[in-house]
């Protein structure tokens, strides 16, 4: 098996960083062939812009989905970029670390996406959902939360940390991925994880104890469930009777 990792936060000594040197060392130990993509220390350019390509396919206007499938066509995709793609698409199983930033995730993470996710190569409108290129490959994300897990419950103050996850964990599902239920650690900004706890761990030790865990037991992890594409119409609207998964695709307004 190959798994590949993806660490979006800037210090090697935070709780994620620490997490993703956990998934490394226990999917080495598994057996895996594991690669690791740590966004900030690769310096990472978020952005895409005309001049990471060699040329345009269009000098007068800068399109990105053109110019993603023009170079993915003819081989000409950003080197940088085109090593992601490789290692995406030689991965068995994904492995996305990062903390939830202001509800959302890092800048970084999400141009990694926008950069990574080349039209044309990842995805293109016959390959995409239930034909998506990682069809059969499983991802997973450990999420970090700086308040408690009460303030981030369905009627704590924070709002919902699944649902503010939907959003965010969604586009590997359009990719394809077999999208695994996430790992959510709350509270790691707070002064129960600073001081420890009465079992005698530091707070971290729990938080880490936790993740190896979720590793050692994905074969038999649930996967967050989605609509099918057959539970769409033709306008792409869901079909009377469909099933509901989240609020974000329902029936009426009144179930969101």
């Amino acid at each position: 098996m190959k798994a590949h990792i993806v660490l979006a936060h800037p210090e090697m000594k935070s709780v994620n960083g620490t997490l993703s040197r956990v998934s490394s060392e226990v999917l080495s130990e598994q057996g895996a062939e594991v690669t690791v993509s740590d966004l900030y220390r690769m310096g990472f350019d978020p952005c895409d812009r005309p001049e990471h390509y060699s040329s345009l396919s269009n000098p007068e206007a800068f399109h990105v989905q053109t110019e993603q499938r023009f170079h993915a066509e003819n081989g000409t995709t950003p080197p940088d970029i085109d090593e992601e793609v490789q290692r995406l698409k030689q991965a068995d199983l994904l492995v996305v670390h990062f903390p939830l930033w202001w509800f959302g995730m890092p800048a970084i993470l999400k141009g990694w996406m926008d950069r990574v996710f080349v039209y044309g190569a990842i995805y293109r409108s016959t390959m995409r959902h239930d034909t998506g290129f990682f069809k059969g490959k499983k991802m997973i994300a450990c999420v970090t939360t700086g308040s408690s897990a009460e303030a981030c419950s369905h009627n704590g103050i924070e709002g919902d940390t699944r649902m503010h996850l939907w959003p965010i964990l969604y586009p590997f599902r359009y990719i394809g991925f077999d999208v695994l239920a996430p790992k959510i650690l709350h509270g790691v900004g707070s002064a129960t994880y600073l001081e420890g706890n009465e079992g005698g761990l530091s707070g971290l030790d729990v938080l880490t104890e936790q993740w190896r865990s979720v590793l050692d037991d994905l074969n038999s992890r649930e996967s967050l469930q989605y609509n099918k594409a057959s539970d769409f119409d033709s306008a792409k609207k869901l079909k009377e009777g469909a099933p509901v998964y989240s609020p974000f695709i329902a029936q009426s307004l009144q179930h969101a």
